[in-house]
């Protein structure tokens, strides 16, 4: 059984001599703590919590896990955990799941730099992946940055650009919405240009922006495709927007999301922003 963050935060309060409700733990973890005599049960109530044997039950994890700092284990998130750390912490790079390419793709035209050092231009098919733990060296010197939902537009973004004159004489960098998590929002805080988003124009695609993107930079702006409502009719599937209908947002404060909405359900149809790319 693997010990996961959560469960190694719980031991840590148990370690400290701190009781937990007996319901707090799993059964097959419960089991292998009480198997090794590293807890014992105490009647509270009509139930029972669970207390740690400080010092005990630490020796027992890292014989039994291998980890050896169990607090530090304890934290490594997603966000902040690599294969270093947990050779260090717990004797073993795979002893927690990681993803090695967590962090954000970003093509750069010769307007981006990590840690002073330019990132030059990203041609087509390319990109750069600025990591989570390298994102605060981040600098993105330009008005305009787009988001761009999926890769393979990232990568031929001149393919789709043809579709947003207005985007001619500006600029800007491309960064894929891949995994926006805390570190990202804490980047975004700190820059002060102008996002535009370029969506999927499904419902789940403008769903994500109403839920993932606004909350977080509600100055965003949507990139919408010349001659909008004509390349709907034309190029939209029935069966994409039946299929995705529910997740339409209603909300009509933000004036671009709730013309793409109308016009959804006008059509009742949908595409995906790779249509664009052809």
């Amino acid at each position: 059984m693997r010990l996961t963050c959560a469960q190694a935060a719980k031991l840590v309060r148990l370690d400290a001599g701190e009781s937990l409700p007996r319901s707090q733990l799993s059964k097959g973890l419960l089991y292998t703590l009480q198997k090794a005599d590293v807890v014992r049960m105490e009647k509270s109530g009509s139930s029972y919590v669970v207390r740690g044997i400080p010092g005990k039950l630490a020796s027992f994890v890292e014989h039994h896990w291998g980890v050896r700092d169990l607090a530090r284990y304890a934290q490594a998130n997603p966000t902040n955990r690599s294969r270093e750390l947990l050779a260090d912490i717990a004797g073993d790079s795979k002893a927690l799941p990681n993803r090695p390419f967590d962090g954000i793709f970003i093509r750069s035209f010769d307007n981006c730099f990590l840690a002073n050092k330019p990132l030059n231009s990203s041609p087509p098919g390319t990109a750069v992946l600025i990591t989570v733990g390298n994102l605060p060296h981040l600098r993105v010197e330009t008005p305009y940055l787009v988001a761009v939902e999926n890769a393979e537009c990232l990568w031929n973004f001149e393919k789709a650009k043809r579709y947003f004159p207005d985007l001619t004489g500006l600029d800007y960098a491309l960064v894929l919405r891949w995994h926006w998590g805390g570190a990202w929002r804490q980047w975004l805080n700190g820059w002060r240009g102008q996002l535009l988003y370029f969506p999927d124009y499904d419902p789940a695609g403008l769903r994500i922006f109403a839920t993932e993107v606004l909350p977080h930079r509600p100055s965003a702006r949507l990139l919408i495709p010349q001659d909008f409502e004509k390349i709907l009719q034309e190029r939209g599937e029935r069966d994409l927007y039946l299929k995705q209908e529910k997740f339409l947002p209603v909300l009509d404060e933000h004036a671009e999301l709730a013309r793409l909405c109308r016009a959804l359900r006008k059509a009742r149809k949908a595409f995906e922003q790779e249509s664009l790319l052809s």
